[in-house]
């Protein structure tokens, strides 16, 4: 391992973040709300941070990264990325360092959990600051890092961040490149997203915050009851539905459709099982509310928006709620738990398995049936009409298998910590899955605030074994990894 080479790119990434806190310093200034010190502090220390690891590891720039070395800079930055986060919080009083960077990992890994007990009270400065971590880490900060500073190394980098989107390696014939693209696609999205909202009714810091939330899957709100604040405003909640599907999906489909103008979403049968999921699941929830007789006096059009609102926000890990499906049937709240284990597309920034891993779960089993009734079946798993090979179908089945290997160890440790079997898996697969929100006392209407220090900690580090998509991770704590 050449740490020079590392930390070097880890400056960079603090110089990022430096510049990304100017948004919230604007309106800091803007409304004197008082948290201008605390944000303008924590802008110093990250410049600080950048450039000392910059200047004294700048011997090693010109040096060709490794794989090792591409996963040691996804890890860390996040780590990095989460701890400078966390120090707006502290200086400004608005939570302990423990609380402080869990709220900052969960930012940037998009996950949503918070244990911030009254956004509403939170200075202007400090939301937008919460809310644009969400955004910077949708795309994911080593993708945005290559977009505005590639080099030829940086392929390794970009891997380590985003593993296993091969239709992403696609876009252009060089890494830098493609993070451009999928930047240019995260930024339209966005800016149609907040220009709706505005339209809708939002004022603009809302509709910003909001727009964040939707467009990273990430899930803050600027209100204490998220977007059930807005249940009088159809409109608001219809737009960031369709925002949460469209950050679903692969973004690499948006790209390909305009410029090669073929249809990739028709074409993609994760895509179109990805939609389907969501179609029959609204249904079902539609049916259990109406059966059950929870909003008698509510119109069909709020019924089937509440539902599809649930279903859409689990199942792409945004976390946002426009109801507290606490108190909903048993059978919605199994459907939604059931969703945690899904997520959105490959390439998306949703969490989560992911709906091609399921997929080739499914079919790798369906083969293995038809295998034990006939031995001499010759049989290929494919996706998209194409046989995928024993190396890519071993690789799904081992990320299944550590998935749910990880989530029993996560329960039993939140077990050993006080929670109810039932906490203990939901809050571990919000964590690991990147959802945010959970069950019982860790549901939609409460936050994280009620956990141990340990268990702060520990889920932090599951958020982010999750949004790196465990091997990223899991592959440091390896022997081989750190031999020369």
């Amino acid at each position: 391992m050449r740490f020079g080479v590392v930390l070097y790119n880890l400056g960079k990434i603090s110089l990022v973040l430096a510049v990304s806190m100017l948004l919230p310093e604007i309106y800091s200034v803007i409304y004197g709300e008082g948290d201008l010190f605390a944000l303008f502090t924590a802008q110093l220390i990250m410049l600080a941070v950048g450039g000392g690891l910059m200047f004294g590891c700048r011997k090693k720039r010109k040096l060709t990264l490794r794989y090792r070395e591409g996963f040691a800079i996804a890890t860390f930055g996040w780590l990095l990325a989460a701890t400078l986060g966390a120090i707006p919080y502290v200086l400004g009083d608005c939570c302990p360092p423990v609380d402080a960077w869990l709220e900052s990992m969960s930012g940037f890994t998009t996950t949503g959990a918070s244990i911030l007990p009254d956004l509403e009270a939170l200075p202007r400065g400090i939301l937008i600051w919460r809310g644009l971590t969400h955004w910077l880490g949708g795309i994911g900060i080593v993708v945005l890092l290559l977009a505005l500073v590639s080099g030829s190394s940086g392929s390794k980098m970009y891997k380590a961040e985003a593993p296993g989107n091969s239709l992403i390696d696609k876009l252009a014939p060089k890494t830098g490149d493609t993070a451009k693209i999928l930047l240019l696609v995260y930024l339209t999205m966005s800016v149609l997203c907040l220009l709706l909202l505005m339209l809708a009714g939002m004022n603009f810091v809302d509709a910003l915050c909001h727009t964040f939330g939707s467009v990273s899957t990430g899930g803050f709100s600027s209100h204490n009851a998220s977007m059930s604040v807005y249940d009088d405003n159809p409109a608001a909640q219809w737009i960031v539905i369709f925002f949460m599907v469209a950050a679903g999906a692969n973004f690499a489909y948006y790209y390909l459709s305009i410029v090669r103008r073929r249809n990739y979403f028709i074409r993609s049968e994760e895509f179109r099982v990805y939609i389907l999921i969501i179609i029959g699941a609204t249904v079902a929830m539609v049916a259990s509310l109406i059966h059950n007789g929870i909003y008698p006096d509510k119109s069909l059009e709020y019924i089937i928006r509440q539902a599809m609102f649930q279903v859409v926000t689990i199942m792409t890990t945004t976390g946002f709620y426009s109801a507290d499906y606490e108190l909903w049937p048993p059978f919605c709240r199994v459907l939604l738990f059931c969703l945690f284990f899904i997520g959105g597309c490959a390439g998306s920034t949703a969490g989560s398995m992911k709906v091609s891993r399921i997929i080739i779960g499914v079919k790798t089993c369906a083969a293995a049936c038809g295998k034990a009734l006939q031995p001499k079946l010759v049989t290929a798993v494919k996706l998209d009409k194409k046989a995928l090979s024993s190396g890519m179908i071993s690789q799904v089945m081992v990320f299944i298998v550590l998935y749910l290997f990880l989530l029993l160890l996560g329960a039993l440790v939140l077990g050993w910590q006080g929670l109810t079997p039932f906490e203990s898996f939901s809050v571990t697969m919000a964590s690991l899955g990147n959802v945010g929100p959970a069950f019982e006392t860790y549901g939609p209407t409460y936050n994280y605030i009620g956990l141990t220090n340990f268990s702060k900690i520990f889920l932090a580090f599951y958020m982010m074994i999750g949004r790196l998509e465990l091997m990223t991770v899991l592959v440091l704590f390896t022997r081989g990894f750190w031999r020369k």
